[in-house]
């Protein structure tokens, strides 16, 4: 078994107030977002076969249990497959996320702080070093692909 691969970071987003789909629906797809089965994910505009086809997934709370992208919702947490996409998306992925809090007038949090594009950067610019230091490998690389599938057997 390999060791902590960075697979994932999440923000979490808490609304002002609970929000019904239809409107959520409009908000996020003027954002660029699609549906993808029960949860809404942003596209990456290219990617591998063994990259994450995009670049942050939406999982939708009521009152802390998971709903549908169909059901009235106060919390987004947000998915950035950090391992499983190339590192020139961070920047992008942090942008879309300030995007998403500001249209959600939303209060955001990453690893239990207030949510700042600076510093969920500089964390990220760590796991990319943790990951070329101690596996000698990228973010988005095919073999990081293959230790994570290999940390699950």
């Amino acid at each position: 078994m390999w060791g902590y691969l960075h697979e994932q970071k999440e923000i979490f987003i808490k609304l002002p107030c609970v929000i019904d789909p239809g409107k959520a629906n409009r908000l996020l797809r003027e954002l660029g977002a699609t549906v993808h089965y029960d949860v809404y994910g942003f596209d990456a505009q290219s990617y591998e076969a063994w990259q994450s086809e995009s670049i942050l997934y939406l999982n939708l709370f009521r009152e802390g249990v998971e709903v549908y992208v169909q059901d009235d919702f106060d919390e987004i947490h947000i998915s950035y497959p950090l391992a499983t996409r190339p590192s020139f998306d961070q920047t992008s992925a942090l942008d879309l996320l300030s995007k998403i809090i500001a249209k959600f007038d939303g209060n955001a949090t990453y690893q239990g702080q207030p949510f700042s594009a600076q510093l969920v950067q500089e964390d990220w610019d760590k796991c990319n070093s943790f990951l070329l230091k101690e596996w000698g490998e990228e973010p988005g690389s095919f073999s990081l692909r293959r230790m994570i599938e290999e940390n699950y057997e």
